[in-house]
């Protein structure tokens, strides 16, 4: 297929007019059309957030990817541009992976993984750059490949190029695999971001002391923040353990020190970033206003049996969360841009609940619901998209402070995921449901879930019971 043909077909997959269908999120960035995964490329620029995307713009599967891209004013209102890069370069052909974005001689730059894969099957991976050829950094032409292949002693998986600058010098942090199948991250140099230097791995299995991490570390993203050097990646195929590592496809950071002198990154316990279901391959930007943000994909590798594709679209992006880190642990609330959504309000205080009564409210599927529950001398439960026979759960147990999102009242994928937090006997919530999507922060993000979940009517109800009893101390809800 010629370059030509595959730009007509992703601009009439762009301008596909969006299914209007009771499961499409209305405050998500979705894809108007086909397959969407992880975030690439956010930045802000010139007074604009640029949020590219993974998205195959002709099926609801992974294939050939693209670069979708869309702008923001705000973190809430997005716009789709259309696709910024496309697999038609010999380098890239069965896909522009994932990678990040930055300025560079007033012109927006992409560093991304051009996907290979022979006739027999062999895989090829290079970096790539692109860079904006419009004043309004819509357009892009591809530079190539700079980083042309892997290390010695890693395989073709190599990829997702984040990158950053730090006392003039450029750095880069790879996702890699060793030929013994070992995830690690890796780190490189340039002055110039063309010409880049293998400095070595940094974090990653059979390093500072990490044994049995994953046959791969996905998706790193290496920044300072609150005088720490924070870590965040995707390491597949560590075992489940406890209450952490729930999902294959794991999502987590470090809190450590980067020693770019002597190329040593020294950090602590690897900690999830979000306990749901469904998360993964976040990302970060800092504003120009000093905040660090980030954005992840709604959903995990090999998970692409949503009711949806029946009208032809699957996946999501996350809401921009706001990172900060207190006392060594990463806190993540929504970007407070998120408010100017707030339309009708509902709320009650100081409300009794025990075993002997529960509430029940009619809801729609596209709201924001702030909780304050005090004195839970036993458990406390609130159930979202409550239609009577099928239903998601959240269930905080005060004695443990285990934190259980369940959907196994579900129809979709049943099962359970936890984290424990420091509370005793009180809990603070913000939940978010956009018509088939939850995130759920916990005592003001010290935990989040994310989740899909998939109602089938367009109204159900949101359901609050307990075990004993407790106070409903605040209770806020608005529409969106």
């Amino acid at each position: 297929m010629t370059s030509t043909e595959l730009c007509s077909q992703s601009e009439s997959s762009v301008s596909h007019q969006p299914n209007t269908d009771h499961l499409r999120p209305r405050f998500h960035l979705t894809a108007p059309y086909g397959l969407i995964n992880d975030p690439n490329g956010f930045i802000e620029y010139d007074g604009q957030y640029h949020l590219f995307f993974q998205w195959n713009p002709h099926a609801c599967e992974h294939g050939a990817k693209y670069w979708g891209h869309s702008t923001s004013q705000d973190l809430v209102n997005w716009t789709l541009q259309g696709q910024a890069l496309v697999p038609d370069e010999s380098y890239d052909r069965h896909g522009c992976y994932s990678g990040s974005a930055f300025v560079l001689d007033d012109r927006l730059h992409l560093f991304y993984t051009g996907n290979v894969k022979t006739d027999d099957g062999v895989r090829l991976t290079t970096q790539c750059l692109a860079k904006s050829i419009d004043s309004h950094n819509i357009h892009f032409e591809k530079i190539g490949p700079v980083i042309p292949k892997q290390p010695e002693g890693y395989t073709a998986h190599f990829r997702d190029p984040k990158i950053w600058q730090h006392d003039g010098t450029w750095y880069c942090v790879l996702g890699a695999q060793t030929n013994d199948e070992l995830g690690q991250v890796l780190l490189f140099s340039s002055k110039d971001a063309s010409n880049w230097t293998f400095l070595g791995p940094i974090a990653g299995n059979q390093i500072n002391g990490l044994h049995d991490f994953g046959y791969m570390f996905e998706c790193p993203d290496l920044f300072h923040l609150d005088n720490t050097d924070i870590l965040i990646g995707c390491p597949q195929g560590i075992n489940p353990n406890g209450l952490s590592f729930q999902n294959r496809h794991n999502n987590g950071y470090f809190v450590g020190k980067m020693d770019y002198l002597n190329t040593c990154y020294t950090h602590g316990n690897f900690e999830p970033l979000d306990h749901g279901f469904e998360f993964y391959a976040p990302q970060t930007t800092e504003s120009t206003d000093g905040r660090r943000l980030m954005s992840a994909w709604v959903g995990i590798p090999e998970e692409d049996e949503q009711p949806s594709i029946t009208n032809d679209w699957i996946h999501a992006l996350s809401l921009v969360r706001e990172l900060s880190v207190v006392d060594g642990k990463m806190y993540q609330q929504p970007a407070r841009e998120h408010e100017s959504l707030r339309g009708a309000m509902s709320s009650f205080e100081e409300v009794q609940l025990t075993n002997q009564n529960h509430l029940s409210l009619d809801s729609n599927h596209c709201f924001e619901l702030n909780l304050d529950i005090e004195h839970i001398t036993d458990d406390v439960t609130i159930k979202i998209a409550d239609e009577g026979d099928r239903w998601l759960a959240l269930n905080y147990q005060a004695e443990t402070g285990v934190v259980t999102l369940d959907r196994s009242n579900s129809d979709y994928l049943p099962g359970k995921r936890q984290c424990k937090v420091d509370s005793e006997q009180s809990l603070n919530l913000q939940i978010f449901f956009d018509q088939s999507i939850v995130e759920v922060f916990i005592n003001h993000g010290e935990a989040v879930f994310t989740s899909r979940v998939f109602p089938q009517a367009e109204q159900s109800k949101i359901t609050l019971e307990t075990g004993k009893s407790c106070i409903i101390k605040r209770f806020i809800k608005y529409d969106y």
